[in-house]
């Protein structure tokens, strides 16, 4: 005989699972971090043709240290028809980021790398102070998407103030939306970590909003069946506030998986025909939809059951429950 499959009966072992995951996660992205130019300030310079890796970093890098420049990180990235230099130092004003872009494209021609300025196809100048502005309007965003999809919870599920507190919903939200940003990009910082090339860049950012818009939706879906069963069962005398919240997440579990599955094999072909940043973003949409789905099964009911009060009181009738 199949044992049934409780969800909401070990809720602290699920949550545990993901407090794990989580602290993982952190330390993967914080001790590979690396932001690109966009936030820091810095040269990208796009050249026509595929350029020795080893010899132009070696000769930029002597270059920017003879300049007494430090801390200085060149990374190139090959495409079949061109390569993309990108270079993070330590500038400190605007025009020197200007002036620095002059002298590598001048370094490339002399090094004979490049015949002449033609071949350079593009080039993106970021100063210090756009890096940073950019940088603290990222976390901005975050941080108001997350406040902007809190106070939603609380006006979304207001109806059933009496059997559960919307303020309670919009805290778990945020705890979910937490998990499910910094997955992707704990996954982020381990890619970070085996490959040089790849750096926290502007369409990391937009990967992670677009994993809290999915996960989000996935979230408000199974809080609106705990919604809609506690107005159909809610008003009968011994049913289980767990047992609502068990039966909720069974009948979207289905819906959910189906969804996060096509998803997956969208991203999987975006993963594998895809080239640069195509890849990059959907390796992040990839592991952050993966990670959605967890979080809206395993952490949202049952840390909003937890978080209810009712764990401890109705603790020995869900154990009482038979598989």
């Amino acid at each position: 005989m199949i044992k049934r499959f409780h969800i909401i009966k070990k809720s602290y072992l699920r949550l545990f699972v993901g407090a794990v995951l989580l602290v993982g996660a952190w330390i993967l992205f914080f001790m590979n971090a690396r932001f690109s130019e966009e936030f820091t300030g810095g040269v990208k310079i796009t050249v026509a043709g595929v350029l020795d890796e080893a010899k132009v970093s070696d000769s930029i890098n002597t270059y920017l240290e003879g300049q007494g420049f430090t801390d200085n990180r060149i990374s190139l990235e090959k495409a079949t028809t061109e390569t993309t230099i990108s270079i993070v130092t330590s500038i400190k004003t605007d025009e020197k980021v200007a002036e620095l872009s002059k002298d590598v494209q001048q370094l490339l021609v002399e090094g004979k790398y490049i015949t002449g300025p033609e071949q350079i196809l593009q080039q993106s100048i970021t100063g210090p102070s756009v890096g940073s502005y950019m940088k603290s309007t990222a976390i901005k965003a975050l941080i108001i998407g997350l406040i902007l999809m809190a106070i939603y919870m609380m006006f979304a599920f207001a109806t059933i103030r009496k059997e559960v507190s919307p303020s309670v919903l919009a805290v778990v939200t945020v705890i979910s939306m937490i998990f499910d940003i910094s997955i992707p990009a704990g996954a982020y910082g381990f890619l970070m970590m085996i490959n040089p090339t790849v750096t926290v860049d502007t369409i990391f950012i937009i990967a992670i909003l677009t994993n809290m818009g999915y996960s989000i939706n996935d979230t408000i879906i199974i809080f609106d069946r705990v919604r809609e069963n506690m107005q159909l069962r809610g008003h009968h005398k011994g049913v289980l506030l767990g047992q609502i919240f068990e039966d909720s997440l069974r009948q979207t579990m289905r819906r959910s998986i189906g969804t996060v599955l096509c998803l997956l094999l969208v991203i999987a072909f975006m993963f594998i025909l895809g080239s640069g940043v195509i890849k990059d973003f959907a390796f992040t949409i990839g592991i952050g939809t993966i990670a959605g789905s967890y979080s809206s099964i395993f952490i949202n009911g049952p840390l909003a059951y937890i978080l209810l009060g009712k764990y401890k009181e109705e603790r020995k009738a869900m154990l009482e429950l038979k598989d």
